[in-house]
C-alpha cells in the first residue's frame, strides 16, 4: 500500500513540508509521483523515515542522518 504526502504527515506526526525539505536535501525521496503530481511513501520509506525521526529525536543532525 502508498500513501500520499498528506497521508504520510499525518500517519507520522510529521508535516508535508518537512517530507518535502527531506526530498530536497536527499534524504527521502518520495518512492513515486503520481500522475497528478502527489508525492507517494510506500511502507520501506515509512521505515526510513521513522528511523529519520528517531535519529533526530537523539540529536543528531540531518547532515550526519544522510551521511
Amino acid at each position: 500500500m502508498d500513501w500520499s504526502i498528506q497521508e504520510t504527515a499525518r500517519l507520522t506526526g510529521t508535516t508535508s513540508r518537512t517530507l518535502r525539505h527531506y526530498d530536497a536535501i536527499g534524504l527521502l525521496p518520495p518512492t513515486y509521483i503520481a500522475a497528478n503530481g502527489y508525492r507517494c511513501y510506500d511502507e520501506a520509506a515509512l521505515v526510513r523515515l521513522q528511523r529519520i525521526l528517531l535519529l533526530k529525536e537523539l540529536g543528531l543532525s540531518l547532515t550526519t542522518i544522510g551521511a
